[in-house]
C-alpha cells in the first residue's frame, strides 16, 4: 500500500493539476462549456481518451463535456428513485444511468440486460460496472449487495455480511471476471480475480471514502474521499488531490483516466483535473437548499427553540461549542445538512449531550446502551468508536456522553460510517432515518422535523426550499 498525505501544500495541489473547478467559489471563470442544472450532480464518468467526460444529475439529466457525446437521458422524465450512478459502454458510444431503486436507463449503444427496478432490495443501489463487451453490466447495493445482468457474472458479494461502513462504489477488472467494492471507511472487497493491494479500513479518515477507479491494467486503484483526499494503491499514482484544500462543496465521486490521471467531482459540479486528464467544462448547481451556510453561521439555542420548542437547559446549551466545531469538522454545512442531522439528534437525544438511554440498566445489551447526543448503542458500536478514537469506549463506555466525546461520535457516525451528508444533500430525510435505525416508528416524526428547520433556514436565511421534494420513507 501507499498512502499519500493530504496536507500537502497549495502550491504542490495545483502543481500536479492540469486545471481546477469547484474551489470555495465552485468553479474558476466560466466557460462556454459550463452547464447549469436545477438538481444535484451525483456521478461522474471519463471517455477513454481522457479528453472529455459525462455528468449524471439526480433527476437523470446527463451532461455531455470534452470529446464526450450526448446519447440521451432521464431528464424531464419521471422516475421513481433518484439516479446514483452512471457508466460508459466500452465505446464511448453509450451509458447506462442506474438508480437507487435499481432501476437501469440504457443510452447510445448501451444494451438494457435488466434491472432490479420494481424489486424489493435491502439497501439502495449506489454503483454499476460494465463487462468488457460490453453486454452486461452489475449493480452494487449500499449493503454490498450484488446484482448482475447479461454477460456479468456474480463473483462473491458482501450482501448479508456485517460491514464497519455502507458500501459507495464499485470497480471492475479489466477481464471482467472480477470486481472491487470500496465501503465508506476506506476498507475494500475484492472478488473474483480482482486482487487487494490495500485499503484504509481501519485507519483514520478526515473525511468518509465516497468513490473508487480502478487502473487499466485491473492491479491497481484510486479512492477518494469527501473532502477530495486520494489513496493510490498497487500500480496506481499519485497525481494529486484536493485533500486540504477549501472546497465549496465536498467531493461525490471519481473517474480513472487512463493510467496517468483522474477526475473529481464536487456537490455543486465543481470538476477537478489531475495527471493527463483534461479539464473541459462543468455543471453549475446552486441548489439553495444545499448552499454552504456562512463560515460562522452555528446552532443556536433561538434555532432550536423555534424549530423544535427544545428550552434552553444545560444539558442542551452546554454542549452546543463542541457540536457546532464537530458539524464543521464533518461538512454538516448546508440547510439540508443541518436539518437532517439535528431532526436526527432531536429524536434521539433531544439535542442533549449527556443523554443516557431510559431504563439502560434493564437493557440485554446493558452497559452499551444508547448514550450522546446519537445514543450510540451495543458493544459493536462502542468497539468501532473506540477503534476510531484510540479512546476505550468498551472500558468505559459513560465516556460517550461526555462533553470532550459526545459531538465528535455523533459527527464519526454522520461522515464516516455513514456518509448522511450525501442523503441530506437530495432531502432524503428517509435514507436517513434508515441508516440510523431502520425499525423505527418515528419515520415521520424525523421528516417532520427535517423540515421545521428547513422552515428556519427559509425564514431567517432567505434559502429557496421545495418541501414538497422532502422524501420521508
Amino acid at each position: 500500500m501507499r498512502f499519500f498525505s493530504r496536507r500537502r501544500s497549495g502550491a504542490a495541489v495545483l502543481a500536479a493539476a492540469v486545471c481546477l473547478a469547484g474551489l470555495t467559489s465552485g468553479a474558476t471563470a466560466a466557460s462556454a462549456a459550463d452547464a447549469t442544472t436545477t438538481k444535484p450532480p451525483v456521478a461522474l464518468a471519463a471517455t477513454k481518451s481522457g479528453l472529455g467526460y459525462w455528468v449524471a444529475a439526480g433527476d437523470g439529466g446527463v451532461f455531455s463535456f470534452g470529446d464526450a457525446r450526448f446519447h440521451g437521458s432521464m431528464g424531464g422524465k419521471p422516475l421513481s428513485a433518484p439516479i446514483s450512478a452512471i457508466v460508459p459502454s466500452p465505446s464511448g458510444k453509450g451509458y447506462w444511468l442506474a438508480a437507487r431503486d435499481g432501476g437501469v436507463f440504457a443510452f447510445g449503444d448501451a444494451p438494457a440486460k435488466g434491472s432490479m427496478g420494481g424489486k424489493p432490495l435491502n439497501a439502495p443501489v449506489v454503483g454499476i460496472a460494465a463487462t468488457p463487451s460490453g453486454q452486461g453490466y452489475w449493480l452494487v447495493a449500499s449493503d454490498g449487495g450484488i446484482f448482475a445482468f447479461g454477460d456479468a457474472q456474480f463473483h462473491g458479494s458482501m450482501g448479508g455480511k456485517p460491514l464497519n461502513a455502507p458500501v459507495v462504489g464499485i470497480a471492475a477488472t479489466p477481464s471482467g471476471r472480477g470486481y472491487r467494492l470500496v465501503a465508506a471507511d476506506g476498507g475494500i472487497f475484492a472478488f473474483g480475480d480482482a486482487q487487494f493491494h490495500g485499503s484504509m479500513g481501519g485507519k483514520p479518515l478526515n473525511a468518509p471514502v465516497v468513490g473508487i477507479a480502478a487502473t487499466p491494467t485491473g492491479q491497481g486503484y484510486w479512492l477518494v474521499a469527501s473532502d477530495g483526499g486520494i489513496f493510490a494503491f498497487g500500480d496506481a499514482r499519485f497525481y494529486g488531490s484536493m485533500g486540504g484544500q477549501r472546497l465549496a462543496k465536498p467531493v461525490i465521486g471519481m473517474a480513472g483516466v487512463r493510467n496517468d490521471g483522474y477526475l473529481l467531482i464536487a456537490a455543486d459540479g465543481g470538476v477537478f483535473a489531475f495527471g493527463a486528464a483534461a479539464y473541459s467544462g462543468r455543471v453549475v448547481y446552486s441548489g439553495d437548499a444545499g448552499s454552504t451556510l456562512p463560515a460562522d453561521a452555528t446552532v443556536t439555542p433561538g434555532l432550536l427553540k423555534e424549530a423544535f420548542g427544545i428550552n434552553p437547559t444545560a444539558a442542551v446549551t452546554d454542549g452546543l461549542p463542541s457540536l457546532n466545531a464537530a458539524m464543521r469538522r464533518g461538512n454538516i454545512n448546508s440547510p439540508a445538512r443541518v436539518a437532517a442531522f439535528l431532526a436526527t439528534l432531536k429524536i434521539e437525544s433531544g439535542v442533549q449531550y449527556n443523554r443516557l438511554e431510559i431504563g439502560c440498566s434493564s437493557r440485554a445489551y446493558a452497559p452499551y446502551c444508547g448514550r450522546g447526543y446519537i445514543q450510540l448503542t451495543t458493544k459493536g458500536n462502542y468497539a468501532a468508536a473506540t477503534s476510531y478514537f484510540k479512546h476505550d469506549f468498551v472500558k468505559t463506555p459513560e465516556d460517550a456522553r461526555q462533553l470532550g466525546w459526545s459531538a465528535d461520535i455523533a459527527r464519526w457516525f454522520w461522515t464516516v460510517t455513514h456518509d448522511l451528508n450525501s442523503p441530506a444533500d437530495r432531502l432524503d430525510m428517509g435514507a436517513v432515518t434508515r441508516a440510523v435505525n431502520s425499525k423505527t416508528d418515528t419515520y415521520q416524526l424525523r421528516c417532520d422535523d427535517f423540515k421545521k428547520v428547513l422552515t428556519y433556514y427559509k425564514k431567517h436565511g432567505g434559502y429557496a426550499i421545495d418541501l414538497n421534494a422532502v422524501r420521508c420513507k
